[in-house]
């Protein structure tokens, strides 16, 4: 089954965001509720999925 979900986020820095959206998946991977999940945030400066890495407030891969 898929679900799409969308969040409208408080003005937070954009590693923040990842940071959460990787926790509350990862919790429901644990709890087995999850095989797979993708999420991508879109900025003003383009688009951040759950791939990225940060280095301080810069993507570096």
């Amino acid at each position: 089954m898929k679900a799409i979900v969308e969040i409208e986020f408080k003005d937070l820095p954009v590693e923040k965001v990842q940071t959460i959206l990787i926790d509350i998946l990862q919790a429901l991977k644990t709890s087995e509720y999850l095989d797979d999940a993708r999420f991508q945030i879109h900025t003003p400066n383009g688009v951040v999925t759950e791939k990225c890495l940060f280095q301080g407030t810069k993507i570096v891969a």
